[in-house]
């Protein structure tokens, strides 16, 4: 036999297992290196202080008024959304609501309306609604930290539109470090929620006053 063809032989078969084992150690290391998968966090910008709807009934204002359809736009999910930039949204896979988006903004807004002003709520029948979009729920990264709520609303009756406006609120997220990072968020978009919802309800009441308030006669 050839010495030469039998070194080459016994050559290239080493390398073949250095390569199977060098293969195999990349694997095992990289099974045992892998990090630990994303275990989901649930959040809400509800204080646990706050009321249920219809639970505290204020003096009764003499005003009526429908709560109809409040929905959000589509992006809005349970996913919690941060805003990269001006056209870039994302969301944090870890990090979840507990309720869809636009349920938090009916209870705040019920609450707002029928229990702290005492507006009656209207079920049945013609009367005055209220309608509102959520058209930004989100944790903006840039320029500033912020948590911002927007709301697009529509009061209008059988015959006409009163009322059709939008509001945007947004509050600092204070600076913090580690899993504290997602509660300064979440703190802020719930201060952002309830002064959104005051707007509403604010513009709502006056609207509704107005109306209700007799026309003085023309001369």
């Amino acid at each position: 036999m050839n010495p030469s063809k039998t070194f080459w032989r016994a050559t290239g078969r080493a390398a073949g297992i250095a390569a199977v084992a060098s293969l195999t150690l990349a694997s095992a290391c990289a099974l045992l290196s892998k990090s630990e998968p994303n275990v989901p966090r649930y959040f809400s910008p509800e204080t646990s202080d706050a009321p249920a709807a219809g639970t505290a009934s204020a003096q009764a204002s003499g005003l009526e008024l429908r709560l109809g359809v409040v929905k959000a736009d589509g992006y809005i999910q349970d996913k919690i959304v941060h805003r990269d930039s001006t056209y870039e949204v994302g969301y944090y896979e870890e990090r979840l609501w507990t309720d869809k988006p636009e349920a938090y903004v009916r209870r705040a807004l019920a609450r707002d309306l029928f229990d702290r002003r005492g507006v009656r709520e209207v079920v049945s029948g013609v009367g005055t609604t209220l309608d509102v979009d959520l058209v930004a729920f989100e944790e903006v990264m840039a320029p500033r930290h912020v948590g911002r709520i927007e709301l697009a609303y529509v009061l209008y009756d059988d015959r006409v539109v009163r009322l059709s406006r939008s509001i945007t609120i947004e509050r600092p997220i204070a600076e913090a470090k580690g899993d504290a990072t997602a509660g300064a968020a979440v703190e802020a978009m719930a201060e952002a929620l309830s002064v959104a919802v005051d707007g509403v309800a604010d513009a709502t009441v006056a609207e509704l006053r107005s109306e209700a308030q007799p026309s003085k006669p023309v001369p």
